[in-house]
């Protein structure tokens, strides 16, 4: 019955885009005029962050899963991009392909079937540099919308006396492991008001209903899905410190006011 419901309540996009399999495309724009400022790596972080939340919005509107952003592969990412200042390409300074980064003798920290790699220069901004790749006729936006992508790595680096002073790099990978501090980027964080208050509007209600559905949903599929500490606290209806049908049923008899208080204790 629950398995209905959550199909039901939490519908999503069936079209999903045919992509290539794609390993390394360039897109290269006009040498930044530099004003002088100076970036910080806070700086950096936030313009990786915001790139990583474009492509995960770009999937969902084709009904593809998001991305989860993995650290390791980030800090990858960053040394391609600063490799990129040196050598403006999918091989590497010294010769050897792009992923040879993430695999090599001396370090397999992640396992992949699949990976993929855009790069770009002279932007100092993620939405026009993910623009540039939407637009590109070489591949770009087929890898960002590759259905066997699992993972991701943005990096940014900057140099003012460069060529194109802002250089971009995104990893994409394909694996069936769980990535050490695996995360999946959110614009903001959720703070509930209350138990059962799954989005933070400080009601309970269907729209919190729908949101642990989805939960469950996607976690019994193995599908990514994200909810933070505080969600999950919430989500928690019965105080088990297990997320299942069982709050999916407490919190829909609470909302049709058969349950009067949540969490519900036997």
């Amino acid at each position: 019955m629950i398995l209905k419901s959550i199909k039901t309540a939490v519908s999503r996009l069936t079209a999903m885009i045919s992509a290539f399999a794609v390993i390394c495309f360039i897109s290269s724009f006009a040498p930044l005029k530099t004003n002088g400022n100076e970036v910080s790596q806070e700086d950096l972080f936030a313009l990786s962050k915001e790139m990583a939340l474009l492509i995960n919005e770009a999937r969902a509107e084709y009904g593809l899963p998001p991305l989860y952003v993995v650290p390791y592969l980030c800090d990858k990412a960053a040394d391609r991009a600063r490799e990129c200042i040196e050598s403006f390409d999918h091989k590497r300074p010294d010769g050897t392909k792009y992923y040879t980064i993430i695999r090599n003798e001396h370090e397999n920290v992640v396992n992949f079937t699949y990976s993929a790699e855009n790069i770009a220069a002279g932007s100092p901004t993620a939405e026009a540099t993910f623009n540039q790749w939407k637009s590109s006729t070489m591949g770009h936006w087929e890898a960002i919308l590759s259905p066997k992508t699992t993972h991701m790595g943005v990096g940014v680096a900057y140099e003012p006396n460069s060529q194109y002073g802002w250089y971009w790099e995104t990893l994409f990978i394909q694996t069936g492991d769980t990535c050490d501090g695996q995360y999946l980027p959110v614009r903001y964080e959720i703070v509930p008001e209350s138990s059962g208050d799954l989005n933070g509007d400080a009601n309970v209600d269907t729209f919190d209903y729908v949101v642990l559905l989805g939960y469950i949903e996607k976690t019994m599929a193995g599908k990514p899905v994200y909810l933070n500490d505080l969600q999950l606290e919430a989500a928690d209806c019965f105080k088990d410190g297990v997320i299942n049908e069982n709050d999916a049923k407490a919190l829909q008899r609470y909302i049709l006011g058969e349950y009067k208080v949540l969490p519900y204790e036997f």
